[in-house]
């Protein structure tokens, strides 16, 4: 397979963190959420990795590429949707399946097991279906038999009812259906929809069970994100693919330059702790960062590259990004800071 990785959205929930830096480079444990899914790609032996991007395109250029992955980039002058996106790879998707990711989740599934029913189902397309766990997301039914017999509205009949969780296959076949549009399209709302509704099938794969799966959604789900990651890490042998994402993906992207001093607390490059700190597991303090004299970190914070902690703050349940100086006797508590902008999860964000 082909694969391609949705990337030209404002990430509008995401504001205003996403002023500053497009959706998919914003980073959870100190990695963009694109390198994960990369290294992804990587892992599965994708070859040919296809990125469109709209805002801010020029930091892309800085991505850490696996290699042996050929990683090829449009820009769209204006946003084209998700459809409209793929329209733009159109002719290099012609001649096999092709993986269709949304640039705003980390994930981890047993690839082979979803291409092999894809195949198996000989529809042109095939959803990842999770199990719903919001009602702000609209509903995929789903017959006995896979195949999706509703989006967005409630289906009569007992059917099975499931969330889209941004990951699909499409066959070449679907773009022979598909009208081009110079307007922003959705393939679910302006394909998917209309398609089933003139008779067309498409399947939905069911990954809920060993299937890891975040969103980061607004800064909040930001916030939750990093810690539950950073819980993981700090206790990964849970099950499969949460293990093989830890071994698999943080730890191949992050390489060298971090390591686990004592159980649960990590250190990148260049790192200084004053003698009189403490440091309480779970934690993750980037690459030349500093945490002065009398200062409590954790339980629960990720620190980022190039942060200054000066004396006597604590930090815990908080993501604090790359640069950022937090001042003497501060408190930081379930928020995510950064030299912009200060978010606390209790009482929303300030520029």
């Amino acid at each position: 397979m082909k694969a391609v990785i949705l990337s030209a959205g404002y990430g509008t929930r995401l504001k205003p963190l996403t002023d500053f830096v497009p959706k998919p480079l914003v980073k959870v444990l100190g990695i963009s959420i694109i390198e994960y899914t990369l290294a992804f790609m990587k892992r599965n032996d994708i070859k040919d990795v296809y990125i469109n991007r709209h805002h801010h395109p020029e930091l892309f250029e800085g991505l850490s590429i696996p290699s042996g992955l050929n990683v090829h980039f449009s820009h769209e002058k204006d946003i084209l949707g998700t459809l409209g996106g793929l329209l733009g790879f159109k002719e290099h998707l012609l001649d096999d399946e092709t993986l269709v990711v949304n640039g705003d989740i980390i994930f981890n599934f047993d690839l082979k097991q979803l291409y092999h029913f894809h195949r198996s189902k000989k529809n042109i397309s095939t959803m990842v279906l999770k199990n719903k766990d919001s009602n702000n997301v609209s509903s995929v039914f789903v017959d006995d038999f896979n195949n999706i017999v509703s989006i967005g509205k409630s289906a009569e009949g007992i059917y099975s009812e499931y969330m889209f969780s941004g990951i699909q296959i499409i066959t070449p076949e679907l773009f022979e259906k598909v009208e081009s549009k110079n307007t922003p399209s959705c393939i679910v709302r302006d394909f998917y929809i209309p398609y089933m509704k003139e008779g067309g099938r498409i399947s939905g794969f069911i990954a809920d069970g060993n299937f890891l799966w975040k969103e980061l959604g607004d800064l909040s789900g930001y916030l939750n994100t990093n810690l539950a990651i950073l819980d993981l890490l700090s206790r990964y042998k849970l099950d499969h693919q949460t293990e093989s994402f830890i071994s698999d993906y943080w730890f191949n992207v992050r390489g060298d330059k971090i390591i686990e001093s004592v159980e649960g607390i990590w250190l990148g490059d260049g790192y200084y702790i004053d003698h009189s700190a403490t440091i309480i597991p779970p934690v993750l303090i980037g690459s030349n960062s500093k945490v002065m004299a009398n200062c409590v970190v954790g339980p629960m914070a990720v620190i980022g590259d190039n942060v200054i902690i000066d004396h006597d703050s604590q930090i815990r349940e908080s993501v604090v990004l790359d640069g950022t100086h937090i001042q003497n006797n501060n408190l930081v508590e379930k928020m995510v800071i950064s030299k912009d902008f200060v978010f606390n999860s209790l009482k929303g964000s300030e520029n």
